[in-house]
C-alpha cells in the first residue's frame, strides 16, 4: 500500500493541473481539481461556479450535484482497488508501475472531461429547470441523458481495465485468475454496450 500511495502522490505532484477552465453557455467557468479521488471540494466548486453564473443554486441542484460527486468518488475508488488487485497478480514491478500510472492518468483525464463536458452543463440544467437538450438535431430528456452519460463514464473504465488485463495475460499466460476475469469482462462489456444503447434510446424524445 505504501508503494501504491507513493505512485499516487508523485502523480498528483507532477501531473495534476489544479486550475481548470471551461466555456459553457458562453460563460467561462473556472474550478479547482483537488486530487484524484476527492476530485473537487464540493462547496468551493459551487462557489467558483456561482461567481460566474451569478445565480443562487436551488436545493435540488445542490443535492443532485453532491450525490453525483459522491457517486463518482465511490466508483473511482472501487475501480482503483479492482485494478490494483489485478495488477498484483503479477510480480513484474515495471508492469505494475506503468499500468497503474496509466490508470491514474485515465482517472484524471476522465474526471476532468466529465466535469467540463457533462456535469457543469447539467448543473445549469438542474438549476434552470431545463428538461430537454438538443444534440445533432435530436431532442433528449435531460435527466435520462445524464444517466446515460454516467453509464458511459463507467463503461470507459471497464474498457480501460479490459485492455490492461490483456497485457497482464501476456505477462502471466498461466494465471487462471486473470483468464477467468477476462472472460467475465468480455461478457459484461457486451451487456453494458447494449445497456448504453437502450439508455440513449430511452432518453430520446420521439
Amino acid at each position: 500500500m505504501e508503494v501504491k500511495q507513493s505512485i499516487i502522490n508523485h502523480f498528483q505532484e507532477v501531473r495534476i493541473k489544479k486550475d481548470q477552465t471551461v466555456k459553457i453557455f458562453e460563460i467561462n467557468f473556472t474550478w479547482e481539481y483537488t486530487n484524484l479521488f476527492d476530485i473537487i471540494s464540493k462547496p468551493i466548486f459551487l462557489k467558483y461556479l456561482n461567481m460566474k453564473y451569478k445565480k443562487e443554486f436551488i436545493k435540488k441542484t445542490v443535492i443532485n450535484f453532491n450525490e453525483t460527486i459522491d457517486y463518482l468518488r465511490n466508483f473511482n475508488k472501487e475501480v482503483e482497488q479492482t485494478i490494483w488487485d489485478y495488477l498484483i497478480q503479477t510480480n513484474n514491478d515495471k508492469i505494475i508501475y506503468n499500468i497503474y500510472e496509466e490508470f491514474l492518468a485515465f482517472i484524471y483525464s476522465s474526471t476532468k472531461a466529465f466535469i467540463n463536458d457533462v456535469l457543469i452543463e447539467q448543473i445549469i440544467f438542474w438549476n434552470e429547470g431545463i428538461e430537454i437538450k438538443t444534440l445533432n438535431n435530436k431532442n433528449y430528456d435531460v435527466d435520462l441523458y445524464f444517466k446515460y452519460e454516467l453509464e458511459k463514464y463507467k463503461k470507459s473504465f471497464q474498457n480501460f481495465i479490459f485492455k490492461k488485463l490483456k497485457i497482464l495475460q501476456k505477462e502471466e499466460p498461466n494465471n487462471s485468475v486473470i483468464s477467468i476475469v477476462i472472460q467475465a469482462y468480455e461478457e459484461n462489456l457486451k451487456e453494458n454496450e447494449m445497456k448504453l444503447i437502450v439508455l440513449k434510446q430511452e432518453a430520446l424524445i420521439k
